[in-house]
């Protein structure tokens, strides 16, 4: 008997199969990819091209830090670039009165210029204007009610010079913290108790 030759009309099915595992590894990358925050994905493109991208967050810091050191204000405002993008925190204390949110008027000028970095960087970020306190409770006769108030209406403060130097309000989001939002250990090493909660009083832009 003779024996019918072999068919050959599912090879396709070898082709098929390959597309289909090589589209799930793309889509998993895909989200690997999305998962990866802007600070690691910028260190990943230095790493492999050799080169700082001039508008890159670690690029920001530096631009920021230069004009720290330029003014001398290294005892108000310090930096901190993480995976929640580059942080510009402010000493509430210098910035503002005692429980107040109103801004001194000696340090208006010196926030604006620090703030007034960040516009060249507006088409490519937005920003989030974070309020932080101590945990010592509201004192009796303080225009706030709790911690969480002050360090709204600060952050709002903030917020308002950020739009007042040109980043625009559909940019930035605000948030209130009060004290649930404690700095690491690291930040607090060699400080007494009264450093360790002015340390804690800090307002914060990020940018992400």
């Amino acid at each position: 008997m003779q024996r019918r030759a072999t068919s050959n009309d599912e090879g396709w099915l070898l082709s098929y199969a390959d597309l289909i595992t090589n589209l799930l590894i793309f889509f998993a990358m895909l989200l690997a990819a999305a998962q990866i925050s802007k600070t690691k994905m910028q260190q990943i493109q230095k790493e492999l091209s050799g080169i700082e991208q001039p508008q890159s967050l670690a690029s920001i810091q530096k631009q920021i830090e230069a004009q720290i050191a330029k003014e001398g204000l290294q005892d108000m405002v310090r930096t901190d670039l993480t995976d929640e993008g580059l942080k510009v925190l402010l000493d509430s204390g210098i910035v503002f009165d005692s429980g107040s949110a109103v801004i001194r008027e000696e340090q208006a000028p010196i926030l604006d210029k620090m703030l007034g970095t960040l516009v060249p960087y507006t088409e490519k970020y937005a920003f989030a204007v974070e309020g932080h306190t101590d945990s010592n409770p509201i004192g009796l006769g303080s225009l706030y009610k709790t911690n969480w108030e002050l360090s709204t209406d600060r952050a709002n403060a903030v917020r308002s010079r950020l739009e007042g130097v040109g980043v625009g309000q559909g940019q930035i989001r605000v948030e209130g913290y009060a004290d649930t939002v404690s700095l690491p250990e690291a930040d607090l090493a060699g400080l007494d108790l009264e450093q360790r909660l002015a340390r804690h009083r800090r307002v914060i832009v990020r940018i992400f």
